[in-house]
């Protein structure tokens, strides 16, 4: 029997939580538990801002936002809020574009016209922003500057 992403992904479906927790510390090594802050990762003109908005003994509330600066005016900014829980090592994105908290199912039709599985969107999201900033963005002797 191969060994396929998918059939991977099946069996792992909290693959992506996981991969977004090691790419926030990756791109983040010194991101503070004790305090609130902001920093950005940044290359030339891209840059993502966080906010660590508040802390606790295992977890954080992180704000993630990107402006398009100069994009045409149907791209919006991205913005997400992530918790991130320490003690599981893992990364959870909790709202975005607007949308303050994220249910696991939506029924369809539903007033905000958001996908059944928006949540796994937004996550799978989250994994692919990150990974654009891995593998394009990343510094190798700074990656992430404190405001």
């Amino acid at each position: 029997m191969s060994h396929t992403i998918a059939q991977h992904r099946r069996r792992q479906p909290m693959w992506f939580y996981e991969k977004n927790y090691r790419f926030l510390r990756q791109l983040l090594p010194e991101l503070p538990q004790e305090h609130v802050g902001r920093y950005q990762i940044r290359h030339e003109q891209h840059r993502m801002d966080v906010q660590v908005v508040e802390f606790g003994p295992y977890t954080q509330l992180l704000r993630l936002s990107q402006c398009f600066e100069g994009a045409s005016s149907l791209v919006s900014d991205l913005r997400m809020s992530v918790r991130v829980y320490h003690d599981a090592r893992l990364a959870e994105v909790i709202g975005y574009q607007g949308v303050e908290r994220l249910l696991a199912r939506y029924e369809l039709p539903n007033s905000g016209m958001l996908y059944p599985d928006e949540k796994r969107q937004a996550n799978l999201l989250l994994h692919d922003w990150l990974t654009m900033f891995m593998n394009y963005y990343r510094q190798p002797d700074k990656t992430a500057t404190v405001l």
